[in-house]
């Protein structure tokens, strides 16, 4: 019944229970903040304007890369990383329909 007046799918439920989970950490906040105001950025970028180290800033990236929030791009020496559009409107989506009074 409940889901008559909120989520169908219960794969969207997955999915933003995975986001919400991820987004508790405030540094993976702050990435998605900073590649939501760039086209895409490569992890040294984000390790340099956050102040962590590189493998915090990789492990961040991936869990985003699990659940499809973010993808990444080889260049010849580095990865470039930006938001998935099509996954991050899902994202909005789904949470304007669970908090839209």
């Amino acid at each position: 019944m409940w889901n008559k007046f909120c989520i169908k799918d219960s794969e969207d439920i997955g999915f933003i229970s995975e986001a919400f989970n991820l987004l508790k950490e405030p540094n993976r906040i702050k990435i998605l903040c900073m590649l939501s105001k760039n086209k895409k950025l490569c992890v040294n970028e984000l390790v340099d304007a956050l102040d962590l180290k590189q493998n915090l800033v990789s492990h961040h990236l991936g869990m985003f890369k699990r659940i499809w929030l973010v993808e990444s791009e080889r260049d010849v020496t580095k990865v470039y990383y930006r938001i998935d559009k099509t996954n991050f409107k899902k994202l909005k989506k789904i949470v304007w329909n669970i908090f839209n009074l």
